[in-house]
């Protein structure tokens, strides 16, 4: 996964996953997106419905925070004009939208948004309502974007087709191979593609029928800004 010293909430029991693997820790809680307050929806953006999720556009400082870490990686990253509300607000970026993916000492630098704990109008208090949007070098990328990733089918979107992959739930063995932060996406759909040489992927934790309907508009969503 792409997250400065970042674990990431996979599980409703709080597995936590860490850049090289996984596990539940305390410290070092993932990046995760920050709401605007000084913006309501409630009032002055019009929201849509997506599976129970409403959607909004993002805080107004994704837009900057997008061409800022563009400009600094090189390359073109994915910036999505639809994302979930958190707590009835806007969200953005916490921090510069950058993170580091891989093995200490060799890590890789990537574009990062991380949007946990999302509103939604049905499920259980415990449902894990996470989603995750990043950008890397295509050649610093793992081989699968999920550890053991199975195939579900591909989406076309924007001309673009995107591959889709069931990414399975935490086990020993995933702890003991992942090494290029792919962690992050445990038991998550994911989507993917890579595009003049940069891998970008998308991926929504799988805990409703809607997840699919979720990740295809987050998707269709994103623009890619460039440096």
């Amino acid at each position: 996964m792409l997250g400065r010293r970042m674990t990431s909430l996979v599980a409703s029991v709080c597995a936590l996953v860490v850049l090289t693997g996984v596990a539940c820790a305390d410290g070092d809680s993932p990046a995760s997106s920050k709401s605007d307050p000084g913006r309501s929806t409630a009032t002055d953006g019009a929201t849509e419905d997506v599976t129970g999720v409403p959607l909004a556009e993002p805080a107004p400082g994704l837009a900057q925070q997008c061409r800022s870490v563009a400009r600094s990686l090189g390359f073109a990253v994915p910036c999505p004009t639809k994302l979930p509300l958190v707590a009835g607000e806007p969200v953005d970026c916490s921090g510069d939208c950058v993170g580091l993916a891989g093995e200490r000492g060799a890590e890789v630098r990537g574009f990062f948004l991380n949007v946990e704990g999302y509103d939604a109008k049905a499920g259980a208090p415990e449902t894990v309502r996470h989603l995750i949007v990043e950008a890397q070098n295509a050649q610093d990328a793992p081989p699968s974007p999920c550890y053991e990733g199975v195939p579900a089918g591909a989406l076309e979107t924007n001309g673009q087709e995107v591959a889709l992959l069931e990414c399975p739930p935490d086990s020993p063995q995933a702890r003991a191979n992942i090494r290029h932060g792919e962690g992050a996406h445990i038991e998550h759909l994911l989507a993917y593609w890579d595009s003049h040489g940069i891998r970008y992927v998308a991926s929504v934790h799988r805990t409703t029928a809607g997840d699919r309907a979720l990740l295809e508009r987050l998707v269709s969503s994103i623009e890619l800004i460039g440096p």
